[in-house]
């Protein structure tokens, strides 16, 4: 990691930085795109690409709609990817402190895989790439309960840059975290899915409320 040291996050900090749900900017945009998307992402689907890329620029990811006549290159990118990389997901139940580090090592691949591909094009074209950003938003999307998203600013924090090896730190440091706040939700007689309800989020998961600390202290630049 690089940078000042990562604050780790705490049930008791967490409480006290995140907001209720429906008040944090992006809660809405992203309920609406699983409500239209419905319980199983399928990148190789050319609807749920185009809903997927709304969704993406509302997260300010500012990946480029296709001009009639054109080749989507985000679908065509995300279906060529899914048929590659879907078998090295972890199943759509396993939570994130509950991953080996050889599932860790394969979400990184697929990262890698995922973030250098051709996303769009300019009018003179130049090809945009999905990047990182949009590359970890991606796979949390798909994976909810496995994937902790990031921005160029938490990148930076949580694994010292943004190719594989980084994110695979990245991962690494947020199932730690993951598990320690498992621990703690135990001694409260709370279960992995209650802690989410319990801090007033009931959308976000435990690999989603870490993302959300890392957004609240990292990028806005609050103090627990």
């Amino acid at each position: 990691m690089s940078g000042n040291p990562v604050a780790a996050p705490t049930l008791v900090l967490m409480g006290s930085v995140l907001p209720e749900y429906g008040k944090f900017r992006f809660d809405r945009t992203l309920a609406a795109a699983r409500r239209d998307i419905g319980p199983d992402p399928d990148f190789a689907r050319r609807d749920h690409v185009v809903r997927l890329r709304i969704w993406l620029n509302e997260w300010i990811c500012r990946i480029g709609y296709p001009r009639p006549g054109e080749d989507d290159l985000l679908a065509d990118s995300l279906a060529t990817w899914w048929t590659e990389y879907k078998v090295m997901l972890p199943p759509a139940d396993q939570r994130l402190a509950q991953l080996e580090d050889a599932q860790l090592k394969s979400l990184s691949s697929a990262y890698a895989g995922l973030y250098a591909l051709p996303a769009a094009a300019s009018r003179a074209g130049k090809v945009r790439t999905v990047g990182p950003t949009a590359a970890a938003k991606l796979l949390y999307f798909v994976r909810p309960l496995a994937i902790t998203a990031w921005d160029k600013a938490i990148s930076l924090r949580t694994g010292g840059g943004h190719d594989e090896v980084a994110f695979l730190t990245h991962l690494t440091a947020c199932r730690g975290w993951a598990q320690d706040l498992e621990a703690e939700a135990r001694q409260l007689g709370l279960a992995p899915e209650e802690i989410g309800p319990y801090l007033h989020r009931p959308a976000s998961s435990v690999a989603k409320l870490i993302d959300e600390w890392f957004y609240a202290t990292i990028t806005g630049g609050l103090a627990a």
